[in-house]
């Protein structure tokens, strides 16, 4: 069943879909339109098991000073990447690195180390978490 929408946009937005359209993201305002509907519907309907959705969770628990809270989220988001079938690698390494920053904020450094280590399994070439880890080896040796 296919449902036609209109929506009046406002100025602002509209500049902002328009440069979104001439960097060659999207071929048209139509097809932008359409990816953010399917982002939100998603993110509404799997509210709780929304790794993207949980990624923002936890960055707003971090940001309020729960870490706590924030890790919950995250390892939520970890395991519930592992079933998908397709594998935002990207979203995956945010995850992680966030997870990083929550366990240094609780000072749990070693357990940070080796979150690090696991992830450099999935992502063996990755810079960023290379850097991680060197980073807290250096300090664990100081």
């Amino acid at each position: 069943m296919m449902a036609k929408v209109q929506a009046e946009i406002p100025p602002d937005l509209s500049r902002q879909i328009e440069r979104i359209i001439r960097d060659g993201w999207f071929p048209d305002q139509e097809t932008v339109v359409r990816e953010a509907l399917v982002q939100f519907v998603d993110a509404k309907s799997f509210l709780g098991d929304s790794p993207r959705m949980l990624h923002r969770f936890a960055a707003d628990a971090l940001n309020d000073s729960k870490p706590e809270t924030a890790l919950k989220f995250v390892d939520r988001a970890l395991s519930l990447m592992v079933n998908q079938k397709l594998t935002d690698f990207n979203l995956f390494q945010n995850l992680i690195e966030l997870r990083v920053q929550i366990l240094l904020v609780l000072g749990r450094a070693a357990d940070a180390l080796a979150a690090l280590e696991e992830a450099q399994q999935t992502l063996p070439n990755n810079p960023s978490i290379a850097k991680w880890i060197e980073r807290l080896q250096k300090q664990r040796t100081s």
